[in-house]
């Protein structure tokens, strides 16, 4: 029992279980997988934003009802760019972004825009999630949670969190940095999501591989 929890003190990332569930994720299996969607209704937006718009300043409540959907939109409307199915692994995704889409749309705007850093806690992470709404689904749901578009350090961080359906057991969860770039506030930070999901196909995937192995040997 006492290796048992070395192992986990030991892993850089952050993992709730490992059960047949998580070995799913990374290998081929039957499980369903869904794509939910990017969750923003906690970012923080730090600088001024107003700069990116084409017809002037716009207000917090503007970004989550009109930006908030096209970032999710994107995705599945350029899926070879936004590869979902390349980052996993995984011939057959689901995508089913109605929940989060609801959950952004509600989103609380009066303290969204910030000058200073913030940084979600696994509680933070484990009590949004539980905020979900899942008992109708089933497998497993793979999402990023925003947690901040920082204008002044030109960078964002998302959180990709896998979930077990439809009990919101955490099964995976790490924090990862994406890179804006374009012309355009939607463009400029949908491609920080591109850089987050191309990060994880080419490289976090084999190493979350690599690190979940000796959990299978315990």
């Amino acid at each position: 029992m006492k290796k048992l929890y070395l192992l986990f003190l030991l892993l850089p990332c952050t993992v709730y279980g490992y059960s047949q569930s998580v070995e799913d994720i990374f290998q081929q299996s039957d499980v369903k997988v869904s794509w939910l969607g990017v969750d923003f209704s906690h970012v923080k937006l730090i600088g001024n934003f107003a700069e990116f718009f084409e017809a002037g300043e716009k207000s917090s409540w503007q970004i989550r009802d009109i930006y908030f959907p096209s970032w999710n939109g994107i995705i599945l409307s350029e899926p070879d760019k936004y590869d979902i199915r390349g980052m996993l692994r995984k011939p057959n995704i689901w995508y089913d972004i109605d929940m989060i889409g609801e959950i952004n749309a509600q989103a609380n705007v009066d303290d969204m825009e910030s000058y200073n850093n913030y940084k979600f806690t696994d509680d933070d992470i484990q009590s949004f999630v539980s905020q979900y709404n899942l008992k109708d689904k089933e497998g497993i749901g793979v999402l990023f949670i925003a947690e901040c578009l920082n204008k002044n350090a030109l960078e964002a961080y998302y959180h990709f969190v896998a979930i077990s359906m439809p009990t919101g057991d955490i099964l995976f969860h790490e924090r990862l940095r994406g890179e804006p770039n374009g012309f355009g506030l939607r463009n400029y930070w949908a491609n920080s999501i591109y850089h987050v999901i191309k990060n994880i196909r080419d490289y976090y995937y084999f190493n979350w591989k690599e690190r979940l192995k000796p959990l299978k040997r315990v």
